[in-house]
């Protein structure tokens, strides 16, 4: 498979279904949002813009005529005095509700907007209000990276189907939902999650000795070596709001060798796998039936599920053929956009 870049999400997605990877990445078709996940981007989209406004408040030293811009909520007029209420909150918690479900796919009803309320109560108002962004010094409200390893094994060169031949180094992408300071040289990433904590491909409890090895904290713990230089340790905090609270650690130098050992192993399977494998061959798997967007939907023209078109391509015409049939329209291999 051609692979230019991998993000924490597309790293696990291949150990979830390499076919549903394949889709994704290799095709460029979206699958769209479930309902839990949706609910988990208005409750992040709140956390972002109380980080944004007390990022804007540090910056500028103001405490009255304050103004930031959201790219989904538009311009957030504010005062340091009004940032605190808990008026300030909800009306926040109203526009992003408003925003993500008035034309969204799924029916939403009251117990939706509550859950999304005590997710950001709970968030906010944990240990003393610890991990409210409003107490923190903010270094970075969701950053996003897009960093190239330089290594040698990371170059990659592919002959596209329309001849052209893409040439590069396997770059890390991905956002990080808050960078904060939290002593002299020392910074931490925190990720919020809304879901449950558990590993997407086994469906197991992820403990904090798991966590020591996600590739998503160790992913972000490279990024942010590249990100903030002058920092000389990173503190990740991954904090489950509504599933066993939040999960601090340290990382080293060595954990950033480990991880691209771990990205290098991941690298060369995606790219030497020309026949990726459904997480079940008859379908019949829960997560086929009843999670996944391409079994549940059919090809196009088709009365056959996208799975099962591209797998019979796949068997029929091999690799190559099948990323020319089909390539979503348009798609640009090395770029990806998350379905919202």
């Amino acid at each position: 498979m051609i692979v230019t870049y991998l993000r924490s999400s597309s790293y696990n997605n291949y150990d979830y279904c390499q076919m549903q990877y394949f889709i994704t990445y290799g095709l460029g078709h979206q699958s769209i949002s479930g309902k839990k996940a949706q609910l988990g981007t208005i409750v992040h989209k709140v956390m972002e813009c109380l980080a944004s406004c007390k990022k804007e408040m540090q910056d500028t030293g103001k405490k009255t005529g304050l103004s930031t811009t959201d790219d989904a909520l538009g311009e957030i007029k504010f005062t340091a005095k009004k940032l605190y209420t808990k008026k300030f909150v909800k009306d926040l918690l109203d526009s992003s509700y408003k925003y993500y479900t008035e034309n969204c796919t799924h029916s939403y009803t009251g117990a939706d907007l509550k859950f999304c309320a005590k997710s950001v109560d709970d968030a906010l108002s944990y240990n003393d209000g610890q991990f409210d962004p409003r107490n923190r010094n903010v270094v970075a409200s969701e950053p996003q990276f897009d960093i190239p390893i330089e290594e040698d094994w990371a170059k990659y060169k592919y002959k596209m189907p329309n001849g052209e031949v893409v040439e590069g180094q396997l770059a890390i992408k991905g956002t990080i939902d808050l960078v904060t300071e939290v002593d002299d040289g020392v910074i931490e990433v925190i990720d919020w999650k809304t879901g449950r904590r558990l590993d997407w491909a086994t469906g197991e409890k992820k403990t904090y000795e798991k966590l020591l090895e996600d590739p998503q904290l160790l992913l972000y713990n490279y990024a942010i070596s590249k990100l903030f230089p002058d920092y000389k340790q990173a503190i990740m905090s991954i904090y489950y709001i509504r599933d066993g609270g939040p999960f601090s650690m340290c990382f080293d130098k060595s954990d950033q060798v480990s991880f691209l050992e771990m990205l290098e192993k991941r690298f060369k399977q995606i790219r030497h796998n020309e026949s990726p494998q459904p997480i079940s061959r008859n379908r019949t798997h829960f997560k086929c039936t009843k999670l996944c967007h391409f079994y549940k939907n059919n090809w196009p023209g088709t009365n056959v599920s996208m799975c099962k078109h591209v797998e019979e391509n796949l068997k029929a015409f091999g690799h190559d053929d099948t990323v020319e049939k089909c390539t979503r329209d348009g798609f640009e291999v090395g770029y990806y956009e998350a379905p919202g």
